[in-house]
């Protein structure tokens, strides 16, 4: 039990490592205000001077932006193991456990309230639809991108479809906020499910 407990310790610190690379990457290239300048427009066409380091730091912020989301996916299954482990031995297979099947198994109350409301968060379906699509498919465009209309430049993951649904465009401090609010979702189920043992261990 102590080791489902760990890794999602582990999980966790793995995910605010890449998450904070992912943020703190492109602080020397993206102003404070984000309008768009000339040289967010040279950088984009790759003729500024600095191209070189501002694709290294395009990289780090991509790699560990996918990574950072890829971790988020990999702790709530996590956690669905350890309610296994707690609540639904006997009931469900470690192979045939993940947060969606856990769900199913639990009886009506605050912590499977909890996991729904994760599953049907924007968030979350945002972080569940990327996984498979790169996991599966393609890695999901990403690029320096220029808003003249509304004065803003950066860095920007593409749209993409994932089972007939479209997810849209977002820059990157528009997804890292995204994951992170799901992250935290963790830390509410877990409230739900110490409550729920509470009982048991009285």
């Amino acid at each position: 039990m102590l080791d489902l407990v760990s890794c999602i310790d582990r999980g966790i610190s793995i995910f605010r490592y890449h998450f904070s690379t992912a943020r703190d990457s492109l602080t020397d290239f993206c102003d404070e205000d984000a309008k768009a300048h000339k040289k967010h427009v040279e950088r984009a066409f790759g003729v500024s001077e600095d191209q070189e380091e501002f694709q290294l730091a395009k990289i780090a912020n991509e790699a560990n932006t996918i990574a950072a989301i890829y971790t988020v996916r990999s702790v709530f299954d996590l956690f669905a193991q350890l309610i296994r482990r707690l609540l639904l031995e006997g009931k469900l297979s470690e192979g045939e456990c993940n947060i969606h099947r856990v769900r199913d198994h639990l009886q009506d109350g605050p912590l499977r309230n909890s996991i729904q409301r994760l599953l049907e968060s924007e968030g979350f379906r945002y972080i569940n639809a990327f996984v498979n699509v790169t996991k599966h498919r393609s890695l999901v465009k990403y690029g320096s991108w220029v808003d003249f209309e509304n004065d803003k430049a950066g860095v920007k993951f593409s749209a993409f479809e994932y089972r007939n649904k479209p997810f849209p465009a977002l820059w990157s401090e528009e997804i890292l906020e995204k994951i992170l609010t799901t992250k935290n979702e963790i830390v509410t189920a877990g409230i739900a499910l110490n409550h729920q043992l509470l009982p048991q261990q009285a």
